[in-house]
């Protein structure tokens, strides 16, 4: 194939290997339009697609309700009729239930002599919010409470409840109402605490 110009047309002669040569006539103008049109194609011709991959990175952290209690107290009276307190003591308490978490404290039996179980006293037990962590609020659902021995109620419990995950710390009060110090035989008086926690 040749390419002439002839002023405003461009001339190819085109050798065809069937028929022989032949001749074809284009303007100058139709000539420029369709190379731009090659070039322009070329040119927006998209470049090779991006390639990605992904790695995904899990932490699994598994449930966690635990409640330690303090190390035993032993006190002394103070021989009055006054009810004798014992120092306030922390429970830790963990939950990371979503849902948030039930603690509870109560008593297996009111004071019982160690030696004599006939004798005994009521306790009473109170229970406080010192600190807490986490995205959740507690609420004492039961402030107070106290046993009645000679009527049958040997279980005092105090509770609170949190709306989500956390970590707090309780101080519970327990006392030993001792009534008439004269009428109280000497000895060791004790009750037993349990400390529950429950997910929600």
């Amino acid at each position: 194939m040749s390419v002439t110009c002839a002023r405003r047309s461009i001339v190819f002669d085109v050798t065809c290997y069937e028929c022989g040569s032949g001749r074809f006539r284009l303007s100058r103008a139709w000539f420029l339009f369709s190379l731009a049109l090659i070039l322009g194609g070329v040119a927006a011709t998209p470049a090779p697609a991006q390639i990605r991959s992904y790695q995904n990175y899990t932490l699994r952290v598994p449930s966690n309700l635990s409640i330690t209690a303090p190390v035993d107290v032993v006190m002394m009276h103070d021989q009055t009729d006054a009810i004798q307190n014992f120092p306030a003591q922390r429970w830790r308490v963990m939950g990371n239930s979503m849902r948030g978490v039930a603690v509870a404290f109560s008593t297996v039996s009111p004071f019982v002599h160690t030696n004599n179980p006939d004798y005994q006293r009521d306790v009473q037990l109170g229970l406080a919010v010192v600190n807490s962590s986490g995205p959740s609020q507690w609420v004492l659902t039961q402030a107070s409470d106290a046993t009645n021995y000679s009527r049958g109620d040997p279980i005092a419990a105090v509770s609170a409840r949190s709306n989500g995950s956390a970590a707090a710390t309780f101080e519970l009060f327990v006392s030993f109402v001792t009534g008439t110090y004269g009428s109280v035989p000497s000895g060791e008086y004790r009750t037993t605490v349990v400390g529950t926690i429950t997910a929600n």
